[in-house]
């Protein structure tokens, strides 16, 4: 299929959308008003659809549905504001975070903010993604080891971004950053509020600098905990992530010899790790109802998944360092179910970040050639890994039929004030981006959490008391770090 562009992002830029590009304008039509209902499972939390156009740039035509949801301040006295969350992915919706407030959210911001949340278009509750065509399959490797595999990866790409196009329609264009900044634009002026704050987690930084990039003097404040980075090449981001990614299951390694919690304390990690790796490549392993046998891929993509966090996270206790110790273990003893994917598990996941990320990354790998560098950049950034990393899952954009709406670029935001907050050794996510985030928001401050781990809102009590008094109160930390 002859590829298609979705709208330029210069284009976006240059028309006046009915609803603005820079806050309320006069003469614009508002939004339709949300119907709002009590959520299931919330005594509290309260949900609704907001329509939004499929098309930013053509607001009349075609729109799509987002599921919102919000949860009114405790302290209806003391309350400071509108509060937008966005929890990262991208892929993941934010109305199940909002119903979990009292588990999500401390009981500062419980207590001051209104807290309301959306499912990004083509996420979760919103207008979806529909594709049938799985990414996975026998024959698709991330990591190709012959030219007849890569082409294998390419056509594959292809065949699942024409399926989605087909059935998805028009909205698999327009998936991208800033069509979903936008968004929330039209969600604030659903609420009929002048301005909100943000607290953006990972992907949902880049959410919420996009929107106050577009609409500055809608946004009081911003809170960005763990900086993703969308200024840089494609394949320079790869690289910073995977170096990242090799730190921190190198400082792993180093933590399963000083713990009891590590279950194979004692062990030479590193050394069975490789060999691991290196003979399910030789030889993949057959796991009873899995998509296809697991490959070395398989248990690197997998390990980077549960290095994310190091203590037990808002998702569990087995999504820790602990919690890979455990499933390492299994596999040296022959049990690889951890790693592989089972064939009863819908693909949605990947066909939702594969059409999210497409929007917003073009691979510099276009042939076999620039494959082999690609794996040899890996094998030699990151030994043990090869280069295992999210954005390595840029390569299933190879031969997709968009072209990205929203590619890497600079951001300029202006006028306000913003706390970044990031972890010295986060493996998604590295550190030195939280000062490059920092260098394209005017007046922007960085608080370092001396650490592991991906965010820090969720495991610091230093970062949380911070973010709090910035979000409530404007202040700024005196300490540049939390130990």
């Amino acid at each position: 299929m002859k590829r298609r562009h979705a709208t330029a992002l210069a284009a976006a830029f240059a028309l006046s959308f009915l609803w603005g590009t820079g806050g309320a304008q006069a003469g614009d039509r508002p939004p339709p008003p949300i119907d709002w209902k009590a959520c299931p499972d919330s005594d509290v939390a309260e949900c609704g659809n907001l329509d939004v156009p499929l098309d930013w740039s053509d607001p009349g035509g075609e729109t799509i549905m987002l599921a919102v949801a919000r949860r009114p301040a405790d302290n209806p006295g003391e309350r400071v504001g509108t509060l937008f969350y966005n929890p990262g992915g991208p892929g993941d919706g934010g109305v199940r975070y909002v119903v979990a407030a009292d588990q999500i959210f401390s009981e500062t911001l419980r207590e001051r903010f209104d807290i309301v949340a959306m499912d990004p278009r083509g996420v979760a509750g919103s207008t979806p993604v529909r594709c049938s065509v799985p990414v996975l399959t026998p024959d698709f490797w991330l990591w190709p080891r012959t030219e007849q595999e890569f082409d294998a990866l390419v056509a594959r790409s292809r065949a699942v971004g024409e399926n989605c196009l087909e059935e998805t329609g028009p909205l698999l264009g327009h998936l991208d950053t800033v069509s979903v900044a936008r968004d929330h634009e039209a969600l604030r002026r659903a609420l009929d509020v002048p301005e909100i704050s943000w607290l953006g987690i990972s992907y949902g930084t880049q959410v919420a600098a996009n929107h106050a990039e577009l609409f500055p003097d809608s946004v009081r404040a911003m809170a960005l905990d763990a900086a993703l980075e969308h200024s840089l090449p494609e394949v320079v981001q790869v690289a910073d992530e995977m170096r990242a990614q090799e730190d921190g299951f190198n400082r792993f390694v180093a933590w399963c010899a000083t713990t009891d919690a590590c279950a194979l304390h004692g062990q030479d990690v590193a050394s069975r790790f490789d060999r691991l790796v290196a003979s399910a490549d030789a030889a993949p392993i057959h796991v009873d109802g899995a998509v296809r046998p697991v490959r070395g891929e398989d248990i690197r993509m997998g390990t980077i998944n549960l290095l994310t966090f190091k203590e037990p996270s808002i998702y569990g206790p087995d999504a820790s360092w602990a919690g890979l110790s455990r499933v390492l273990a299994a596999a040296f003893a022959g049990n690889f179910s951890a790693f592989a994917l089972p064939q009863v598990v819908p693909q949605t996941d990947f066909w939702v970040r594969a059409g999210i990320g497409c929007m917003d990354y073009d691979p510099q790998v276009r042939t076999w050639q620039q494959m082999r560098e690609r794996l040899t950049l890996g094998e030699q950034t990151a030994p043990h890994l090869g280069g295992a990393s999210e954005v390595w899952w840029a390569l299933a954009c190879t031969g997709w039929p968009l072209e990205p709406a929203n590619p890497p670029r600079t951001l300029d935001v202006d006028g306000v004030p913003a706390l970044i907050v990031h972890a010295t050794f986060d493996p998604s996510v590295p550190y030195k981006w939280a000062h490059s985030l920092a260098a394209q928001i005017e007046g922007s401050r960085v608080l370092t959490r001396a650490g592991d781990g991906h965010t820090s809102y969720y495991t610091s009590p230093c970062a949380q008391e911070a973010v709090d008094a910035f979000l409530v109160g404007l202040t700024y930390p005196d300490r540049l770090v939390c130990d």
